[in-house]
């Protein structure tokens, strides 16, 4: 019997034109031909689990299913076809979905992201839940929808994946995958018809020219065009819209703050600082590697620590990449709404500040180079916070002890470091103090940073990928968030007001302690 799933706990509209043809009737090609090839469909390939082709982190575990795999190649699909880190995270968030959904069709225990139908005639309590795992990130993957510009040979390379994969599971000649590729398919076309016209990336901004605290572009090789301003005004995966938790506003300039915070970072973020020790500058370095295949890796790593199932597996996935994305809306909605300078045109025109405790130096650099995006507040704080965060959640503790991989020499492409965090708080306060030593932000955009990732979590998981029923002992991941969610204070810091959806006095939020701990300066 089919289990039951009830529907999503608000549904979303917006629905409109399907995916491009042209790609829907490749995608059916590839299926096809699967089909026409009796090799293909031997019932001996079917008996082992196919061998992924690609890795999220080249030389590093993935989980050993499907999801796990699929996750690895939808990485590497997405950082060919998308320029910017905020971008590929929205990206994965959409193929992250649709398999968590099509997993949870199949086997239950929590509630979709987005219920679709299943083709009349699909029987789902056969399906197999691998094809339908491959199917539904293979048809978003290759949907006009989500504008990934693959080269051609890379397009070629993802269909072969794909038909490879197929092919190993025992193609479509046996039911369980024909079952398996129909669920996919229905999760992806159900989830691009839920999520059209949910973003436009056709817009543009362009700064104005220098003024006090008026972002405008650092000078080269910082990129001289405004990045993915669409992100700030998306509809958002989870949150009623990217404004729901707008930052504070940054610090006046006239402020002893400012002056405090604009001292340290010119200080500590200098290129040739001599005040940052070199674990600093390494600290500092190892937060410059690409967020896409760092975050993934982190959840995969999880996800093989704690031995987490299909379902446990997909879960965390699209929890992670669903959680990055809409803090990531957030966190852009602040940027382009504050429109805060970073710290190299700060410390170069500090005399336009009007503040006699700030001095510029005209030729004052970072460690690393600026993004093209506005600074107030960090996005690795939101980021990053939001996921130190979701851990606490789905672990059921703060001592989450996560091992992360990230840059040795501070290039995005290089993973050959590693850094464990044994408790929340500790992965919060390196990320304020990396973007600091960095040179790239302010210590409150930081901190503004983390609890603006900290509000998207606790928001969200009140709301998203629920257990269908009623926890039981054979639901661990459940008993984590409830426990996760009772050890909350009772206040979040900043809001005023009780979060809803929580009883006997309690919400969601970073304990004020920890918060007024990530305010003081890190002793160096």
């Amino acid at each position: 019997m089919t289990p039951y799933l009830p529907r999503i706990l608000r549904t979303r509209g917006h629905r409109g034109r399907r995916f491009g043809r042209a790609l829907r009737a490749m995608a059916a090609a590839v299926i096809a031909a699967l089909g026409a090839g009796g090799a293909l469909a031997s019932s001996a390939a079917a008996t082992s689990a196919p061998v992924c082709p690609d890795s999220v982190i080249p030389n590093v575990a993935i989980v050993p299913n499907s999801v796990g795999c699929w996750n690895a190649i939808a990485v590497q699909a997405v950082r060919l076809g998308s320029p910017y880190q905020v971008q590929g995270l929205i990206y994965m968030g959409y193929a992250q979905a649709a398999v968590y959904d099509a997993v949870t069709k199949i086997e239950g225990r929590y509630v979709p992201y987005d219920d679709f139908a299943v083709p009349e005639g699909v029987d789902v309590s056969s399906a197999s839940p691998d094809a339908a795992t491959a199917t539904a990130a293979y048809t978003i993957l290759t949907s006009s929808f989500l504008h990934l510009n693959l080269p051609a040979s890379a397009q070629v390379a993802l269909s072969a994946k794909y038909a490879d994969y197929i092919a190993a599971l025992g193609g479509v000649q046996e039911p369980a995958v024909s079952a398996g590729i129909a669920v996919g398919q229905a999760a992806a076309n159900g989830l691009i018809d839920d999520r059209t016209g949910d973003r436009d990336e056709s817009i543009t901004f362009t700064p104005g020219p220098l003024t006090p605290s008026g972002w405008t572009f650092a000078p080269p090789p910082s990129l001289q065009s405004a990045q993915t301003p669409w992100v700030a005004v998306m509809r958002p995966f989870m949150l009623d819209s990217p404004s729901q938790f707008r930052a504070d506003p940054p610090p006046a300039l006239s402020s002893r703050q400012w002056a405090r915070e604009f001292n340290e970072v010119k200080a500590y973020g200098a290129a040739n600082s001599s005040v940052r020790s070199p674990e600093q500058t390494a600290i500092a370095k190892f937060w410059n590697a690409n967020a896409v295949n760092q975050s993934n890796q982190a959840f995969q790593d999880v996800a093989l620590a704690h031995g987490m199932d299909l379902v446990g597996t997909a879960r965390l996935l699209a929890m992670g990449d669903l959680v990055d994305s809409d803090a990531g809306a957030a966190c852009w909605d602040s940027k382009y709404h504050y429109l805060f300078w970073r710290p190299i045109m700060a410390i170069r025109n500090a005399e336009i500040a009007g503040n006699p405790a700030t001095q510029p130096d005209p030729a004052w650099t970072p460690l690393l180079t600026t993004p093209n995006h506005p600074e107030y507040p960090a996005a690795h704080g939101c980021e990053t916070g939001a996921e130190a965060e979701l851990f606490a959640a789905v672990l059921g503790t703060r001592r989450i002890d996560v091992t992360i991989r990230g840059s040795a020499d501070g290039t995005p492409n290089d993973w050959s470091a590693t850094r464990t965090f044994s408790r929340v708080s500790d992965l919060q306060r390196e990320i304020v103090n990396a973007r600091v030593w960095a040179g790239l932000h302010y210590r409150q955009s930081a901190l503004e940073g983390v609890v603006l990732g900290g509000k998207v979590v606790y928001w969200t998981l009140q709301r998203y990928f629920l257990p269908c029923e009623p926890w039981t002992e054979r639901s661990p991941a459940s008993a984590a968030v409830v426990a996760w969610a009772s050890a909350r204070p009772r206040r979040w810091p900043g809001m005023g007001s009780h979060v809803p959806g929580i009883g006997s006095g309690r919400a969601h939020g970073i304990r004020t302690s920890i918060l007024q701990g990530l305010r003081r300066r890190i002793p160096r």
